[in-house]
């Protein structure tokens, strides 16, 4: 017998466009996410838009999240991971593990009083992104003083409605599905594996992730550091891509550092921003055309800094080579952004060993055929979105769609 159901693994913008694209095509399915709310990485990007859309495509995936958290034919299963897979095409078993949270999405009403109280530094809960769903403050057990050994229960005793439980037990579900969607995403380098850059240590040298927290939160740039406005802000690109031990290119970094830019000069014009890269990767629809309007008001540098050291007056001295000119170069800035590259998933191999399907040389997700392809080495898994390789939000959004379209020509020649 074939079951028509099919498990998406990870909700992110690849992994509900996938799901959206079944469940309108009358499919029923299982949407599984590790983390407490869907969305992934792309629900706390920033609108980049200037007087005109830049093209950051983040306007599509709230749409997307509403739609696919709605939709009557999808499930959504959050703190939930794929334990075992079993069964072949039209027949998976799938058991998936779904961890509780401790604080009950149902129960919470996102007071802020849990946060408020907490004694951790930094706070063990925190409200989600403002687009989350479920829209519940989230507790960190590594940063929880009662996960570490103490005995802190002030969360749970001012909570007003007892939404906070420490000791709610897993729940196993079993799954019969026709297919699989592995949608798991991407994780970032860790910025402080190049310590001499000095992320961790200088509160002014963000990653661009850090960036877009901040243009959400405050809508405009700030120091960190002060709360002022900078006068000088860098960006240096390939922190973490193409070197020896991640020699490809991350994609997305060339373009989310030039619209972050081109939005600084636009918020304030007297800001100076540097763009310091190994080569640009302008490819994609117009964004040639971008790069020539960027280098209007904005300064491209060729050469990558080897170092940044903070200067007696709290700004930033950056070290860095001028690959033309051929000559060490020092320059002061108020604020420095890094542009992290895309990694694969640390928990990647032990999902492909679950699946039973391969990794690439990197650590990806491989595909079976040409690079871009859906298809893994086990008949009935697909793969969608940056757990394949790196992509921004409208390739992910069209390799999402593409990976739904092969699990549907999948099920109709087995009976759909």
């Amino acid at each position: 017998m074939t079951n028509e159901g099919v498990l998406v693994i990870g909700a992110g913008i690849a992994g509900i466009t996938s799901a959206l694209e079944l469940a309108n095509a009358g499919v029923d399915v299982y949407l599984v996410e590790k983390e407490a709310t869907v969305g992934g990485r792309s629900a706390s990007f920033c609108c980049k838009a200037t007087d005109v859309c830049t093209k950051c495509s983040a306007c599509v995936v709230p749409q997307k999240i509403k739609e696919a958290t709605t939709h009557p034919r999808i499930s959504i299963s959050t703190n939930s991971t794929v334990r075992k897979v079993s069964g072949e095409t039209g027949n998976f078993s799938v058991e998936v593990i779904r961890k509780l949270p401790c604080i009950d999405t149902e129960k919470c009403i996102a007071c802020g009083l849990c946060a408020q109280n907490c004694p951790a530094e930094p706070k063990a809960i925190y409200p989600p992104s403002a687009e989350a769903v479920p829209f519940s403050y989230i507790l960190d057990e590594k940063l929880c003083i009662r996960f570490s050994g103490g005995s802190c229960k002030i969360c749970r005793e001012t909570c007003p409605t007892g939404a906070i439980k420490f000791d709610r037990k897993p729940q196993k579900q079993e799954l019969k599905v026709g297919a699989i969607i592995v949608a798991t995403g991407f994780d970032v380098f860790d910025a402080k594996e190049k310590g001499s850059l000095g992320y961790g240590r200088y509160p002014d040298v963000l990653t661009g992730l850090d960036l877009e927290n901040i243009f959400l939160r405050e809508g405009h740039l700030k120091l960190p550091s002060n709360g002022k406005d900078p006068e000088k802000v860098a960006f240096i690109q390939c922190v973490g891509s193409r070197d020896e031990n991640h020699g490809y290119c991350s994609q997305v970094c060339c373009k989310y550092a030039m619209r972050f830019a081109r939005l600084i000069k636009y918020q304030n014009p007297d800001i100076e921003v540097t763009i310091f890269y190994i080569d640009l990767q302008t490819a994609g629809k117009g964004f040639a055309e971008f790069y020539e309007e960027c280098k209007e008001d904005i300064q491209f540098v060729p050469g990558v800094p080897v170092e940044i050291l903070e200067t007696s007056s709290n700004k930033l001295e950056v070290k860095s080579e001028n690959i033309l000119q051929g000559k060490a170069c020092r320059q002061i800035f108020d604020m420095v952004v890094l542009s992290v590259g895309i990694s694969p998933k640390k928990d990647s191999w032990d999902l492909a060993r679950i699946l039973g399907i391969n990794l690439s040389d990197y650590g990806f997700f491989d595909s079976k055929e040409a690079i871009g392809s859906n298809e893994t080495n086990r008949e009935g898994i697909f793969l969608a979105g940056t757990c394949q390789g790196p992509r921004d939000i409208p390739d992910s959004v069209a390799h999402g769609m593409a990976a739904a379209s092969r699990v549907i020509q999948l099920l109709g020649v087995r009976g759909h």
